[in-house]
């Protein structure tokens, strides 16, 4: 536990999703904060607006040659928002899904605060690919040979109108450790942000 100033910090973990619903680990890394996040908080602690809470992922894809390709992920910095995602409708091979959250997140206590005051400062976010479309009508398929790469951790105040999304979170995959699209599973994730 450290006194010397508040951060906010993440870990990713992915999944792929058997037939049976066991979720096999594939991948874990950290993520960035981006500073769209300072929106979201003053929206849902300052204003209590619900509508701001993080309920959404994106999960980005390129369609590959071969299925030994590896993507090569874009440079970004804590500035960038939702227009990257909005540019990809010009791309020819990368999209991404637009997913909700399959459960609320589930808050607990980082290892080492116990016997503090604090209850918990940790929330976990879950979510899942489904559907066989990106957001900008590409193909997410097996066929297609869909390799995911990045991931963002998303407010979305009116689910119907995705203009109004605020990414508090962003990140791409290790390049030895990105996912290819299966047949007869999905690829889940599972977002911790530590509250320190």
């Amino acid at each position: 536990m450290s006194n010397n100033r508040a951060e906010v910090s993440g870990i990713i973990s992915t999944y792929e999703i058997a037939s049976n619903g066991m979720w096999l680990p594939k991948a874990t890394f950290h993520n960035q904060i981006q500073w769209t996040w300072g929106e979201i908080a003053c929206k849902l602690f300052g204003e209590g607006r619900e509508e701001f809470k993080i309920n959404g992922m994106y999960i980005e894809f390129e369609n590959v040659s071969s299925s030994e390709d590896v993507v090569s992920a874009p440079s970004f910095d804590r500035a960038d928002g939702i227009e990257y995602y909005s540019a990809l409708s010009a791309s020819p091979s990368r999209d991404f899904l637009r997913v909700q959250l399959i459960s609320n997140p589930k808050a607990s206590l980082i290892s080492g605060y116990e016997g503090v005051s604090v209850k918990v400062n940790q929330l976990t976010f879950f979510a899942q690919t489904t559907g066989s479309l990106g957001v900008h009508g590409k193909p997410f398929t097996v066929g297609a040979n869909s390799k995911v790469f990045g991931l963002s951790l998303v407010a979305t105040p009116r689910w119907e109108d995705r203009t109004k999304d605020l990414i508090f979170a962003r990140e791409y995959y290790p390049s030895n450790q990105q996912v290819l699209k299966q047949a007869s599973s999905q690829i889940g994730v599972s977002w911790t942000e530590q509250f320190k």
